[in-house]
């Protein structure tokens, strides 16, 4: 998913007018002072994770002062947990009464994007493409080879059924037994395949994401309930206030009738040449990729057979393939998702993880003949674990392993996700996303920059980014 996250946008906006408004420091005589003497950087303890101890296993946790709640751990890998009555009948109402006010919008996966255009930057020969894909490297591209790699398409989800009927259109596969050798994949001239996807706009049911959503601000000056919320999130997880006070405010999601998403992970593998956006102006630094720590509109970078390597594995094949580019910003630092249940669901729905406490992982295995683990809509029944959505119920999960060292290490894969299909009524849900920076250094400066604009603001100032202040005194009949 791309989403534009104005809460990120406000902060940069936010620490770059700091930045400007103090002058150009070649003209400050405090400015040599200033280098002189480096402010400290605190050191950051570790990141907490609560222990699984084994599948059912349950703890009492105090996250109220007039009530018990109790944890179950329902998998090892990942770690996840469920929380019943973490929210009230009220709260879930106020929240799904907020996102009303405010407004949802469609879920969008991928932008728009001129195909010819990019098509202009490919530099990659289609032999290099065709290794790329064959994984198993007998010289023929399967089916689900094919599907592993080639995710999204123009913000569809393909099937077998799809790339079948594109092979058709454009004679892809002369012998029709859906499979493609060097040579079939050789002939195939890549412009009849982008014209093809240019012209198939996918239905709401073949997007990735069938979904409106809309954000609303938990921060300071938030509706006591939001702040509530946030507040018993921060005693759940017992990570800092600062993390999680600086983290993204709550997305609250509504799927309709035929509403889903399929499996996905909520974060991205951390490259050491990448940095968050929200604290690169304060670590100024320069690094070639940089990310929200969500989700942004990537910039494209030329592909090459120099970077197809290392790069395409790691993404969306599909852009590889249909744009000529990688993306900057692969995927988000997400350490763990709170995920809330706002209502009962008539039919469907449930959230499936699809590998939970498999003895292993291996991608090419999601996809086994006519079943791919990864298609919630036809093939959720099939998957390891699903949680059927109970109002006031909360799961969370982290989407990280520890690296040793206390700190955020390879992602979790076993945290593979997704909304199962609505068959009857409406599922309303929320997301709390922890964002970390996976450079503790970083982290640090950056919690430390937010901490002094705060002091310099006064006791009654609001940070520049509270989206929703608008709403902090909105009562509702409940």
């Amino acid at each position: 998913m791309v989403f534009v996250h104005l809460y990120l946008g406000n902060v940069l906006a936010l620490l770059l007018f700091v930045h400007y408004s103090n002058g150009d420091e070649s003209t400050d005589p405090g400015s040599q002072r200033r280098t002189q003497s480096p402010r400290p950087v605190s050191t950051l303890g570790p990141l907490t994770r609560l222990e699984g101890i084994k599948v059912g296993y349950e703890r009492k946790v105090q996250l109220v002062t007039d009530r018990d709640h109790f944890i179950r751990t329902l998998s090892l890998k990942p770690l996840l947990f469920e929380i019943p009555g973490f929210l009230s009948d009220e709260e879930c109402r106020l929240i799904i009464h907020l996102a009303q006010m405010k407004g949802l919008q469609r879920s969008q996966i991928l932008p728009t994007e001129e195909y010819e255009e990019a098509m202009s930057t490919m530099q990659v020969s289609q032999l290099d493409l065709f290794r790329l894909l064959d994984q198993n490297h007998d010289g023929r591209l399967q089916l689900r080879e094919v599907l592993a790699q080639t995710r999204l398409g123009n913000g569809r989800w393909m099937t077998p059924e799809n790339i079948q009927e594109m092979y058709s259109a454009i004679k892809a596969d002369p012998d029709g037994d859906g499979v493609l050798s060097l040579q079939e994949f050789s002939n195939m001239d890549l412009r009849d395949f982008h014209k093809y996807m240019r012209s198939h706009k996918a239905e709401s049911s073949e997007l990735v994401r069938n979904s409106h959503h809309t954000w609303l601000y938990q921060g300071e000056g938030a509706h006591h309930v939001m702040r509530a919320i946030r507040q018993r999130v921060l005693r759940l997880t017992r990570l800092s206030p600062e993390i999680v006070e600086l983290s993204e405010p709550l997305q609250v999601v509504r799927y309709g009738e035929g509403g889903h998403y399929h499996a996905h992970v909520d974060s991205g593998p951390v490259y050491p040449e990448t940095i968050c956006s929200h604290t690169k102006l304060v670590a100024n630094e320069s690094v070639p990729f940089e990310t929200s720590c969500r989700q942004v509109p990537p910039t494209p970078v030329p592909l090459t057979p120099g970077n197809l390597g290392s790069f395409c594995p790691q993404v969306n094949l599909w852009e590889c393939l249909q744009l000529g580019t990688r993306s900057e910003a692969p995927l988000p630092y997400s350490y763990m998702t709170v995920l809330f249940y706002l209502n009962n669901v008539t039919g469907g729905g449930e959230t499936v993880f699809p590998v939970a406490d498999n003895r292993t992982y291996d991608e090419m295995s999601l996809i086994q003949d006519d079943v791919d683990l990864r298609d919630t809509r036809r093939h959720c029944d099939k998957g390891n674990l699903r949680v059927k959505p109970r109002q006031g119920t909360a799961v969370f999960w982290y989407n990280y392993l520890p690296d040793g060292q206390g700190w955020v290490g390879d992602v979790d894969d076993y945290s593979l996700h997704g909304g199962c299909l609505v068959t009857r009524g409406t599922k309303w849900i929320a997301n709390n996303w922890i964002n970390v920076d996976p450079s503790r250094a970083r982290q640090a400066l950056f919690q430390q920059e937010m901490a002094r604009l705060a002091r310099e603001g006064g006791a009654d100032s609001q940070p520049e980014w509270a989206l929703d202040r608008a709403y902090s005194d909105a009562r509702v009949e409940l």
